[in-house]
Protein backbone atom coordinates (compact mmCIF):
# COMPACT_ATOMS: atom_id res chain seq x y z
CA UNK A 1 0.00 0.00 0.00
CA UNK A 2 1.00 3.56 -0.71
CA UNK A 3 1.93 6.15 1.82
CA UNK A 4 -0.34 9.08 2.55
CA UNK A 5 1.22 11.69 1.54
CA UNK A 6 1.55 15.48 3.46
CA UNK A 7 2.33 18.51 1.27
CA UNK A 8 4.48 21.17 3.47
CA UNK A 9 5.06 24.68 1.83
CA UNK A 10 7.50 26.40 3.42
CA UNK A 11 8.74 22.52 4.17
CA UNK A 12 12.64 23.71 4.09
CA UNK A 13 12.35 26.29 6.55
CA UNK A 14 12.96 26.63 10.04
CA UNK A 15 9.87 25.36 11.52
CA UNK A 16 8.56 23.51 8.12
CA UNK A 17 11.63 20.98 8.33
CA UNK A 18 10.66 20.05 11.81
CA UNK A 19 7.13 19.59 10.86
CA UNK A 20 8.07 17.57 7.73
CA UNK A 21 10.22 15.65 10.17
CA UNK A 22 7.32 14.58 11.89
CA UNK A 23 5.31 13.75 9.83
CA UNK A 24 7.69 11.59 8.21
CA UNK A 25 8.65 9.77 11.70
CA UNK A 26 4.34 8.99 11.60
CA UNK A 27 4.75 6.90 8.40
CA UNK A 28 3.51 10.07 6.06
CA UNK A 29 5.39 10.72 2.88
CA UNK A 30 6.71 14.41 2.55
CA UNK A 31 6.24 16.52 -0.56
CA UNK A 32 7.83 20.39 -0.20
CA UNK A 33 6.78 23.42 -2.12
CA UNK A 34 9.65 26.30 -0.94
CA UNK A 35 11.22 28.68 -3.19
CA UNK A 36 14.48 28.50 -0.83
CA UNK A 37 14.17 32.25 -0.65
CA UNK A 38 14.69 31.46 3.25
CA UNK A 39 14.15 28.07 3.91
CA UNK A 40 17.28 25.61 2.66
CA UNK A 41 17.61 22.56 0.86
CA UNK A 42 19.69 20.95 3.73
CA UNK A 43 17.02 20.81 5.96
CA UNK A 44 15.10 19.24 4.42
CA UNK A 45 15.53 14.83 3.97
CA UNK A 46 16.39 13.30 1.42
CA UNK A 47 13.63 11.00 0.86
CA UNK A 48 11.45 13.59 0.79
CA UNK A 49 9.81 15.33 -2.28
CA UNK A 50 11.17 19.09 -2.70
CA UNK A 51 9.53 21.05 -5.74
CA UNK A 52 11.39 24.45 -5.74
CA UNK A 53 8.49 27.15 -6.41
CA UNK A 54 6.74 29.42 -5.46
CA UNK A 55 3.43 29.74 -3.53
CA UNK A 56 2.14 32.48 -5.43
CA UNK A 57 2.28 30.47 -8.47
CA UNK A 58 -1.22 29.01 -8.85
CA UNK A 59 -0.33 26.12 -10.89
CA UNK A 60 3.06 25.10 -8.79
CA UNK A 61 0.69 25.60 -6.02
CA UNK A 62 -2.02 22.94 -7.83
CA UNK A 63 0.15 20.59 -9.18
CA UNK A 64 1.85 19.88 -5.57
CA UNK A 65 -1.21 19.71 -3.72
CA UNK A 66 -2.22 17.29 -5.79
CA UNK A 67 -2.48 13.46 -4.33
CA UNK A 68 -2.02 15.11 -1.34
CA UNK A 69 -4.06 13.93 2.11
CA UNK A 70 -3.03 16.72 4.13
CA UNK A 71 -1.59 20.41 3.38
CA UNK A 72 0.34 21.84 6.09
CA UNK A 73 0.65 25.73 4.78
CA UNK A 74 3.91 27.47 6.65
CA UNK A 75 4.75 29.44 2.99
CA UNK A 76 4.71 32.96 4.07
CA UNK A 77 5.93 36.34 4.34
CA UNK A 78 7.25 36.25 8.55
CA UNK A 79 9.52 39.59 9.59
CA UNK A 80 6.70 42.02 11.31
CA UNK A 81 9.26 45.07 11.12
CA UNK A 82 10.24 44.21 7.23
CA UNK A 83 6.64 44.04 6.44
CA UNK A 84 6.47 47.83 6.81
CA UNK A 85 8.32 48.51 4.47
CA UNK A 86 7.56 45.73 2.16
CA UNK A 87 3.54 45.93 2.38
CA UNK A 88 2.49 44.44 -1.09
CA UNK A 89 5.11 41.57 -1.29
CA UNK A 90 4.20 40.49 2.39
CA UNK A 91 0.12 40.65 0.97
CA UNK A 92 1.01 39.13 -2.09
CA UNK A 93 3.10 35.82 -0.49
CA UNK A 94 0.49 35.61 2.54
CA UNK A 95 -3.03 36.53 1.20
CA UNK A 96 -2.56 35.78 -2.32
CA UNK A 97 -0.33 32.82 -1.78
CA UNK A 98 -3.30 31.87 1.52
CA UNK A 99 -5.96 32.15 -1.29
CA UNK A 100 -3.99 29.79 -4.13
CA UNK A 101 -3.49 26.82 -1.47
CA UNK A 102 -7.13 26.74 -0.04
CA UNK A 103 -7.71 26.58 -3.96
CA UNK A 104 -5.89 24.21 -4.77
CA UNK A 105 -6.89 22.14 -1.67
CA UNK A 106 -10.67 22.50 -2.58
CA UNK A 107 -10.53 21.48 -6.15
CA UNK A 108 -8.33 18.37 -4.76
CA UNK A 109 -10.58 17.18 -2.20
CA UNK A 110 -7.76 17.76 0.19
CA UNK A 111 -8.67 16.21 3.98
CA UNK A 112 -7.18 18.82 5.59
CA UNK A 113 -4.96 22.15 5.81
CA UNK A 114 -3.27 23.07 8.62
CA UNK A 115 -2.73 27.23 8.33
CA UNK A 116 0.14 29.20 9.66
CA UNK A 117 -0.98 31.91 11.61
CA UNK A 118 0.70 33.98 13.88
CA UNK A 119 0.12 35.61 17.81
CA UNK A 120 0.59 38.79 16.04
CA UNK A 121 -3.13 38.96 15.07
CA UNK A 122 -4.10 39.47 19.22
CA UNK A 123 -4.48 43.59 19.90
CA UNK A 124 -1.94 45.18 21.97
CA UNK A 125 -3.65 44.61 25.80
CA UNK A 126 -2.53 44.66 29.04
CA UNK A 127 -0.60 41.99 30.34
CA UNK A 128 -3.25 38.74 30.14
CA UNK A 129 -3.20 35.68 28.35
CA UNK A 130 -4.16 35.59 24.82
CA UNK A 131 -7.75 34.06 23.87
CA UNK A 132 -8.70 32.74 20.92
CA UNK A 133 -11.89 34.62 22.10
CA UNK A 134 -10.37 38.13 22.00
CA UNK A 135 -11.08 40.42 19.31
CA UNK A 136 -7.76 40.56 17.32
CA UNK A 137 -6.77 43.91 16.39
CA UNK A 138 -3.25 43.69 14.35
CA UNK A 139 -0.87 46.34 14.89
CA UNK A 140 1.38 45.42 11.65
CA UNK A 141 0.90 44.79 8.00
CA UNK A 142 2.16 40.91 8.68
CA UNK A 143 -0.92 40.93 11.47
CA UNK A 144 -2.88 42.03 9.03
CA UNK A 145 -1.86 39.60 6.76
CA UNK A 146 -2.06 36.68 8.83
CA UNK A 147 -5.95 37.41 9.86
CA UNK A 148 -7.20 37.42 6.25
CA UNK A 149 -5.48 34.27 5.79
CA UNK A 150 -7.51 33.18 8.52
CA UNK A 151 -10.68 34.56 7.04
CA UNK A 152 -9.96 33.09 3.56
CA UNK A 153 -10.03 29.54 5.62
CA UNK A 154 -13.34 30.29 7.22
CA UNK A 155 -14.24 31.86 3.62
CA UNK A 156 -13.48 28.43 2.11
CA UNK A 157 -15.04 26.38 4.95
CA UNK A 158 -17.91 27.50 4.51
CA UNK A 159 -18.44 27.76 0.56
CA UNK A 160 -16.30 24.99 -0.53
CA UNK A 161 -16.02 22.72 2.56
CA UNK A 162 -12.38 22.65 3.06
CA UNK A 163 -11.40 21.51 6.47
CA UNK A 164 -8.72 23.50 8.07
CA UNK A 165 -7.33 24.51 10.89
CA UNK A 166 -5.47 27.95 11.77
CA UNK A 167 -2.95 27.85 14.34
CA UNK A 168 -1.74 30.84 15.98
CA UNK A 169 2.02 30.45 17.01
CA UNK A 170 3.43 32.00 19.81
CA UNK A 171 7.30 33.35 20.02
CA UNK A 172 8.57 29.42 18.48
CA UNK A 173 12.67 28.71 19.13
CA UNK A 174 14.76 26.30 17.97
CA UNK A 175 17.57 24.22 16.22
CA UNK A 176 17.45 25.38 12.71
CA UNK A 177 16.56 29.45 13.00
CA UNK A 178 18.11 31.25 11.26
CA UNK A 179 20.09 33.83 13.15
CA UNK A 180 21.97 35.87 10.37
CA UNK A 181 19.28 38.49 9.53
CA UNK A 182 18.39 42.05 10.87
CA UNK A 183 14.68 41.00 11.41
CA UNK A 184 16.11 37.63 13.39
CA UNK A 185 14.24 36.44 16.13
CA UNK A 186 15.61 36.86 20.12
CA UNK A 187 16.49 33.26 20.88
CA UNK A 188 18.87 32.86 18.03
CA UNK A 189 20.71 36.12 18.19
CA UNK A 190 20.98 36.38 21.33
CA UNK A 191 22.68 32.14 21.55
CA UNK A 192 24.87 33.21 18.58
CA UNK A 193 25.90 36.24 20.34
CA UNK A 194 26.25 35.26 23.70
CA UNK A 195 28.46 32.25 22.55
CA UNK A 196 30.95 34.95 21.23
CA UNK A 197 30.65 36.87 23.86
CA UNK A 198 29.12 39.67 22.30
CA UNK A 199 26.43 42.24 23.76
CA UNK A 200 23.01 41.02 23.35
CA UNK A 201 20.79 43.91 21.51
CA UNK A 202 17.10 44.43 23.21
CA UNK A 203 15.01 46.75 21.85
CA UNK A 204 13.18 48.95 24.02
CA UNK A 205 13.04 48.50 27.95
CA UNK A 206 13.29 44.59 27.74
CA UNK A 207 10.53 44.13 29.99
CA UNK A 208 8.48 42.83 26.93
CA UNK A 209 6.59 39.29 27.72
CA UNK A 210 6.81 36.73 25.47
CA UNK A 211 5.73 32.88 25.32
CA UNK A 212 8.22 30.75 23.68
CA UNK A 213 7.36 27.44 22.98
CA UNK A 214 9.77 24.83 21.20
CA UNK A 215 9.92 23.91 17.55
CA UNK A 216 9.33 20.40 18.21
CA UNK A 217 5.96 20.75 20.36
CA UNK A 218 5.31 22.82 17.43
CA UNK A 219 5.37 20.51 14.87
CA UNK A 220 3.93 17.67 17.23
CA UNK A 221 1.19 20.60 17.46
CA UNK A 222 0.52 20.84 13.60
CA UNK A 223 0.49 17.09 13.16
CA UNK A 224 -2.32 16.51 15.76
CA UNK A 225 -4.48 19.57 13.62
CA UNK A 226 -3.99 17.56 10.82
CA UNK A 227 -5.15 14.43 11.91
CA UNK A 228 -7.85 15.37 14.45
CA UNK A 229 -11.21 16.11 13.20
CA UNK A 230 -11.49 19.70 14.78
CA UNK A 231 -11.45 22.85 12.79
CA UNK A 232 -11.10 27.07 13.40
CA UNK A 233 -8.78 28.67 15.56
CA UNK A 234 -6.05 27.80 17.79
CA UNK A 235 -3.23 29.30 20.02
CA UNK A 236 0.01 27.27 20.20
CA UNK A 237 2.28 28.43 23.02
CA UNK A 238 3.38 27.38 26.46
CA UNK A 239 1.23 29.71 28.70
CA UNK A 240 4.03 30.78 30.08
CA UNK A 241 5.73 34.12 30.00
CA UNK A 242 8.94 35.40 30.41
CA UNK A 243 10.37 39.02 29.85
CA UNK A 244 12.91 39.66 27.09
CA UNK A 245 15.43 40.27 29.44
CA UNK A 246 15.10 37.22 31.83
CA UNK A 247 15.45 35.56 28.47
CA UNK A 248 18.74 37.17 27.60
CA UNK A 249 19.83 36.49 31.63
CA UNK A 250 18.86 33.12 31.31
CA UNK A 251 20.99 32.08 28.11
CA UNK A 252 24.04 34.16 29.20
CA UNK A 253 23.91 31.74 32.28
CA UNK A 254 23.23 28.86 29.82
CA UNK A 255 26.40 29.94 27.28
CA UNK A 256 28.51 30.15 30.43
CA UNK A 257 29.63 33.82 29.34
CA UNK A 258 28.00 37.34 30.82
CA UNK A 259 27.13 39.15 27.97
CA UNK A 260 26.36 42.91 28.77
CA UNK A 261 22.92 44.14 26.99
CA UNK A 262 23.08 47.14 24.51
CA UNK A 263 19.23 49.02 24.10
CA UNK A 264 18.21 50.25 20.86
CA UNK A 265 14.66 52.19 20.14
CA UNK A 266 11.84 49.68 20.17
CA UNK A 267 10.50 48.16 16.93
CA UNK A 268 7.74 48.79 15.00
CA UNK A 269 4.86 46.47 15.28
CA UNK A 270 6.16 44.64 18.50
CA UNK A 271 3.48 43.92 21.21
CA UNK A 272 4.13 44.39 24.97
CA UNK A 273 2.65 41.22 25.90
CA UNK A 274 2.15 38.22 24.34
CA UNK A 275 1.43 35.07 26.45
CA UNK A 276 -1.06 32.16 25.19
CA UNK A 277 -3.89 30.98 26.71
CA UNK A 278 -3.59 27.31 25.94
CA UNK A 279 -6.82 25.84 27.15
CA UNK A 280 -8.97 25.82 23.70
CA UNK A 281 -5.81 23.59 22.28
CA UNK A 282 -5.73 21.35 25.44
CA UNK A 283 -9.37 20.83 24.89
CA UNK A 284 -10.03 20.83 20.94
CA UNK A 285 -7.05 18.90 20.03
CA UNK A 286 -5.60 17.49 23.26
CA UNK A 287 -2.05 18.98 22.57
CA UNK A 288 -0.14 20.84 25.05
CA UNK A 289 3.88 21.81 25.11
CA UNK A 290 5.74 18.90 26.31
CA UNK A 291 9.29 21.00 27.08
CA UNK A 292 9.83 23.45 29.53
CA UNK A 293 11.81 27.06 28.60
CA UNK A 294 15.18 25.24 30.13
CA UNK A 295 14.85 22.32 28.36
CA UNK A 296 14.57 23.58 25.18
CA UNK A 297 16.82 26.07 25.32
CA UNK A 298 19.49 23.70 25.78
CA UNK A 299 18.67 21.09 23.46
CA UNK A 300 18.81 24.46 20.73
CA UNK A 301 22.31 25.88 22.54
CA UNK A 302 23.84 22.24 21.59
CA UNK A 303 22.81 22.97 18.04
CA UNK A 304 24.23 26.59 17.76
CA UNK A 305 27.09 25.38 19.57
CA UNK A 306 27.83 22.70 17.03
CA UNK A 307 27.12 25.06 14.24
CA UNK A 308 30.08 27.30 15.65
CA UNK A 309 32.24 24.81 16.11
CA UNK A 310 32.49 24.58 19.58
CA UNK A 311 31.87 21.26 21.62
CA UNK A 312 28.41 20.70 22.38
CA UNK A 313 28.59 19.62 25.50
CA UNK A 314 30.79 23.35 26.75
Amino acid sequence: MSKAKVLVTGGAGFIGSHVGECFMGQGFDVRVLDDLSTGFAHNCDPSWELLREDVRDPAAVAAAVAGCEAVVHLAAFTSVPESFECFADCYRVNVLGTYNVLRACADAGVRKLVFASSSAVYAELPDAPKSEADCPDPISPYAVSKLEGEHLLELFGEIHGVASVALRFFNVYGPRQPADSAYAAAVPIFMERGLRGEPLTVYGDGRQTRDFVFVGDVAEAVYEAARSDGTGVFNVGTGTEIQILELADLISELTGRAAEHRFEPLRPGDLRSSTADIGHMRAGLGWSSRRGLQDGLLETLKWYRERLGGPAGS
